[in-house]
């Protein structure tokens, strides 16, 4: 007794749900059809009113706030480091490649192109003024160096010279995108009174073979030589061993250019620096001396203020702009300029190059470079489209229909982009995508109404225009509210994900899927009942003061061709045995297949996937990869305002781990190690064994860092104060060491090496001062979204299936269909998923965002099915035939819409459209097969009861009759204010 009475409460509630929305709609509907004016001026107040929200608009360009998760440490320490350090570098690099790079007529022109780049100037930029200064000191006391320079970040680049720049060596090349955080000289503006700590006096030691004016000179002396020497700008070239003299290097021999790299020390800043870093696909002889080589690498470094960057000033479109000022920009152009010109001039060498906006500006410019693709794509979806809801005849060629339903879906980007930016949420570069969401769905509503106006019985079609009007929507109505609140819903879920350009992303999805359903249930019925109108008076499809006398259309244009065509596939193939055997057994095969692609699918991403192949960054990116294999990623560990003098021996034993990790880790330079090598050469003192005070640790690191040996890491330290020559050092605020990830082969070995490091500095467990120790690398951008995506990935399509679930069972009613309609998403998102992986795509940002659309698409197809499939009466098969007869079409041809929209960027060399290409093609196909044919096949097997509403046809008939004689009688002879109306 309970299980009837369970399922009579089951079809009671389905009953009244499924009678409310169908008795709204045919009212709605009803309304339309009467005052079609009153709700197109209703749409449009409500566009003008939202569009004002365009006015509080931004576009977000800043990269943290667009692809790191806020809550992420790499996030808090980023923007603790811009505060900290308050100013970086970024790397313009210049990689000349011949069979000899070291034959005298390649530097010849090695040295005509640096000429040209130190004589730039843009907007009054010059080299000398953008360039990154560092102190100079020089071991050479017998005379002023014209300049000098000191080390690179990891390397020991340094600067000036005759043309105004110079350097020393190393490969410290960064990613493309190359901002260096962290470098550069003390500039604090505060001085203090320090005390002298006068018992620390230097050893003397006649024997001590190295000489080191830092502990022989007087310290007055010494500081006075040290404060008149100038700063210079930080370069990294072989051309420094000849001060970049070009009549010095013109004269050169190859013998002369071996010597000076085999033996030359270079003296910058009193340390030893070894130019053959710079050189790639080296060749040596026995004794290991180079004798040639086929590539070397220029480094030009820029600095930049981080306090007075203004992101969305010199931000791009995409978010993948690098921290910069005007001026660098500027001066950035400019040297490309000079570099385009330079490649193309040189003789019996190549050239390739980039500068700090390179990746910036070529990513964004990929991301929009197909836009005339897309217009073409949208041509032809207006045309299809025309073909859809048109009948071919002077009269039923609804020209004026076809442009509102697009308008409709333009007029719901601007609204949702108005309301939005109303709430504050922002724009961002990945929303480029929307509009062509919103074009799937809003031509999807307009095929399904148009569908159910053509699935009108000959009986309802004699009925006056408003009432057929009425029954179209009380048909197709349910049918778009379940799809477009599905993926309205789909989307908020997709909104709790951390990543901020995806949560933003489905904010706007949201709002644009329910205003798009608003105005296509709204303004595009409007517009029906008044180009119904103008049919309804034989007036013109096109020129609408054309009136056609006594025009009957031609029966080619009456003939529904479409329906024949499904009518006779399923009839006669596919809902006949072996067709549904077939079919099953195809679903079976793809999904296994599917599977193995999804266990196989990796989580990945590399930043040169943005570039074309034919772009100079591209260029420079596969030649330095193959001249320096082993160049590695650059990183850090930074540590805050500790107090040093208790927390050396942590951090001597935290450089001994790092140096340990030699499997993940290379090139860890640290100041600690000379620091204890100069304390313990050159004072009384044995370091770790003795303690140092806090006032002797500042006034022994004050000495050091003015050292030949130790004034490189001056980059590495922030103070409190200025640090001065002679003077202890101002309480710290920020001191750090370098090194390099070796090249991983993706986030399977980069993930764990990065939280292997991070792991080692919690390890240390710093206990004074603010206890702030950290590790960071630019690289961490990427390593931490992908430690994020594939989670977020899952997550979000899982909780939005699941909401999908719940929402088709609130709307439909019908657990066993939306069962069905959940299993075919499922289907569809594990195909897509898997077949991505045999067509080359990964699981990276365009990916995820891909997928959450897909989430969104392919509910449609199958919802439609089910909801319709529950409107029809009589056996399964018999439904299930009427079903795919009646509404496949519209489903279909909306796939097709999609399609074509994006078809022409099968052949774009944006990776960006080539893989939403190759996903939506997925989500079409796979959406279409399992909600057009598997559903179908399904349903006539075990297919639920109709609704209780779909049984009582005629007494529905005989109410809706009521309802229109009663409003007739209510409002008198209707008004037409445009068309009108025949009687």
């Amino acid at each position: 007794m309970d299980a009837p009475r369970g399922r009579r409460r089951c079809r009671d509630v389905s009953g009244a749900v499924v009678g409310g929305l169908e008795l709204f709609f045919y009212r709605y509907g009803r309304a339309i059809g009467r005052h079609p004016w009153r709700f197109v001026g209703a749409c449009a107040a409500l566009a003008a009113v939202a569009a004002l929200g365009v006015l509080r608009f931004r576009q977000e360009k800043h990269p943290l706030r667009l692809w790191i998760p806020p809550s992420s440490d790499f996030a808090r320490d980023t923007e603790w480091l811009m505060t900290q350090f308050r100013e970086g570098y970024r790397v313009q690099a210049v990689l000349a490649t011949a069979d000899d790079v070291l034959q005298p007529r390649v530097l010849r022109q090695l040295a005509d192109i640096h000429q040209a780049i130190v004589a730039i100037s843009a907007d009054g930029a010059v080299w000398e003024s953008v360039c990154f200064r560092i102190p100079v000191i020089s071991m050479n006391l017998r005379r002023k160096r014209e300049a000098g320079g000191e080390g690179g970040e990891d390397d020991g680049g340094g600067g000036g010279g005759e043309g105004g720049g110079g350097g020393g060596g190393g490969e410290g090349d960064p990613e493309p995108d190359g901002l260096g955080l962290g470098l550069g000289a003390s500039v604090g503006d505060l001085e203090g009174d320090f005390n002298l700590a006068d018992d620390l006096e230097p050893r003397a030691d006649d024997g001590w073979p190295d000489f080191d004016p830092s502990v022989v000179l007087p310290i007055g002396m010494y500081c006075h030589i040290v404060d008149s020497l100038e700063t210079g700008c930080l370069a990294s070239s072989v051309l420094e061993l000849w001060k970049y003299n070009a009549t010095q290097v013109a004269g050169l021999t190859k013998a002369q250019i071996l010597a000076a790299l085999n033996t030359t020390i270079g003296p910058v800043l009193g340390h030893p620096t070894d130019f053959r870093r710079l050189l790639g696909a080296v060749r040596r002889d026995a004794r290991g001396h180079v004798v040639s080589a086929g590539a070397v690498l220029s480094l030009y470094m820029l600095r930049v203020n981080f306090s007075a960057v203004n992101m969305d000033e010199s931000g791009n479109e995409a978010g993948t702009a690098d921290w910069a000022t005007g001026a660098v920009l500027a001066w950035e152009k400019s040297f490309l300029e000079v570099m385009q010109r330079a490649a193309a001039d040189v003789q019996g060498m190549k050239v390739y190059y980039e500068a700090g906006r390179s990746y910036g500006d070529i990513s964004a410019a990929a991301m929009f470079q197909d836009m005339d693709k897309l217009a073409i794509g949208i041509v032809l979806m207006f045309v299809y489209v025309q073909v859809i809801l048109s009948n071919f005849n002077m009269v039923e060629f609804r020209f004026l229909l076809a442009n509102v339903g697009l308008v409709c879906v333009g007029l719901a980007f601007v609204v949702a982009v108005g309301l939005c930016s109303l709430m504050g949420i922002s724009y961002g570069p990945v929303h480029t995508a929307l509009p062509f969401l919103l074009l799937g769905i809003g031509v999807d509503d307009m095929f399904v109404i148009m569908a159910c106006w053509r699935n009108l019985t000959p009986a309802e079609r004699q009925l006056r225009l408003a009432e057929r009007m009425g029954r179209t929507l009380q048909h197709a109505g349910p049918s778009i509210t379940i799809t477009s609140l599905t993926d309205v819903v789909a989307f908020l879920v997709g909104a709790s994900t951390i990543l901020p350009s995806l949560q933003s992303f489905c904010l706007y999805a949201a709002m644009g899927v329910l205003i798009t359903y608003i105005f296509q249930a709204t303004l595009f019925v409007a517009f029906f009942v008044l180009d119904e109108r103008r049919v309804q008076s034989a007036r013109n499809g096109l020129l609408f003061c054309v009136r056609h006398r006594d025009y009957k259309p031609n029966a080619c244009s009456q003939v529904n061709y479409s329906k024949k065509i499904f009518h006779k596939v399923y009839a006669n193939g596919i809902l006949t045995l072996p067709g549904q055997i077939l079919v099953i057994l195809i679903t079976i095969g793809f999904t296994a297949i599917s599977i193995k692609g999804n266990f196989e699918l990796k989580q990945k991403f590399d930043p040169i996937w943005f570039l074309s192949e034919k772009t100079h960054l591209y260029q420079f990116i596969k030649e330095r990869s193959y001249y320096y294999p082993d160049m590695g990623q650059d990183a850090g560990v930074y540590f805050g305002s500790l107090n040093y003098s208790v927390e050396l021996p942590k951090i001597r034993n935290l450089i001994a781990e790092f140096k340990n990790q030699t499997d993940i880790l290379k090139d860890v330079e640290d100041w600690y190690g000379g620091f204890e090598v100069y304390v313990n050469k050159n004072f009384n003192i044995r370091l770790p064994e003795e303690n140092l005070t806090k006032a002797d640790f500042h006034y022994l690191l004050s000495r050091y860092l003015f050292s030949p040996s130790g004034a490189s890491f001056q980059k590495n330290f922030r103070f409190n104060g200025t640090l001065k020559c002679g003077e202890p050092a101002p309480p710290i605020t920020v001191s750090s060491f370098d090194f390099k990830f070796k090249l991983f082969h993706g986030p399977e070995e980069s993930l764990p090496a990065m939280n292997r490091v991070k792991h080692l500095v919690k390890k240390a467990n710093f206990t004074t001062g603010d206890r702030f120790a950290t590790v960071w690398g630019k690289i961490f951008a990427n390593w931490v979204t992908d430690e994020v995506i594939d989670t977020e990935l899952y997550r979000n399509l899982i909780l939005a299936c699941v909401c999908v679930m719940i929402c088709t069972v609130v709307l439909i009613v019908n657990l066993v269909t939306c069962f069905f309609v959940f299993v075919c998403v499922m289907l569809t998102l594990v195909n897509v998923a898997g077949m991505m992986y045999f067509w080359g795509l990964t699981i990276d940002i365009v990916s995820c965002i891909g997928l959450e659309l897909a989430a969104g698409l392919c509910v449609d197809y199958a919802a439609h099915i089910g909801h319709t499939f529950l409107t029809c009466s009589g056996t399964r098969r018999e439904r299930a035939l009427k079903t795919v007869v009646d509404i496949g079409p519209a489903i279909l041809s909306g796939g097709v819409a999609t399609l074509l929209a994006l078809a022409v960027l099968a052949n774009s060399e944006s990776y960006i459209f080539v893989s939403f290409f190759k996903i939506f093609l997925l989500v079409v196909l796979f959406g279409l097969f399992h909600g057009v044919v598997f559903l179908p096949v399904v349903l006539s097997f075990i297919g639920p009861a109709p609704y209780q509403s779909s049984c009582n046809l005629d007494v529905q008939l005989q109410a809706n009759k009521l309802y229109d004689l009663c409003d007739q009688i209510k409002d008198g002879k209707e008004k037409t204010p445009s068309f009108e109306e025949p009687s």
